[in-house]
């Protein structure tokens, strides 16, 4: 089991900028998240920070992402099915509920298998031999089921577009390291 990560949420993407939820869609980058993708890279080297693998949703904005960030950090990329956003059925395409915790969407997942379904994926990522800490590249959903995974609460709904943070494994909920 992993004891340390450093999570990325995919750069920004037009859905972002529209506000409406892509959730399955599978969208691209926008030039200014393959920005942040290459700032988010930069901010890791400046922190001499380095990981032996990048694991990524296989959506594209997740892979574009993290190709980027790859790339930067000398890493490759592996795609893992079932970190991909929550598919929202019907509601996908359409603005972003404010009820994003509800356990049924009409011809979507239910939370429960959304979790059920990341907390596997998360389950099954190789424990890098050499004891670095793996980037995962995933969605703004993916993160309070990482940071549970994790035994971490995030006061964080999601972090911004291409932004790392480390999580390191804890007993209790006690929160996240934030850089800078």
């Amino acid at each position: 089991m992993l004891n340390a990560v450093i999570f990325c949420r995919h750069g920004e993407t037009e859905s972002n900028l529209g506000g409406w939820l892509a959730g399955s869609r599978d969208v691209s980058l926008t030039e200014r998240g393959r920005a942040q993708a290459q700032d988010a890279a930069a901010a890791l080297l400046a922190e001499g920070r380095t990981v032996p693998v990048v694991y990524s949703s296989p959506q594209r904005r997740a892979l574009e992402t993290a190709a980027i960030l790859a790339d930067a950090l000398k890493a490759p990329v592996m795609p893992v099915p079932g970190l991909e956003e929550r598919r929202w059925g019907d509601l996908e395409g359409g603005a972003i509920p404010a009820d994003l915790l509800r356990e049924q969407v009409p011809n979507g997942e239910s939370l429960t298998g959304f979790h059920a379904r990341v907390t596997a994926a998360l389950d099954g990522l190789p424990v890098p031999a050499d004891g670095r800490p793996p980037l995962i590249v995933a969605h703004a959903g993916t993160w309070p089921v990482l940071c549970r995974w994790m035994g971490r609460h995030s006061k964080m709904l999601w972090p911004p577009n291409a932004s790392p943070v480390h999580l390191t494994r804890q007993t209790g909920m006690v929160g996240v390291d934030v850089p800078g």
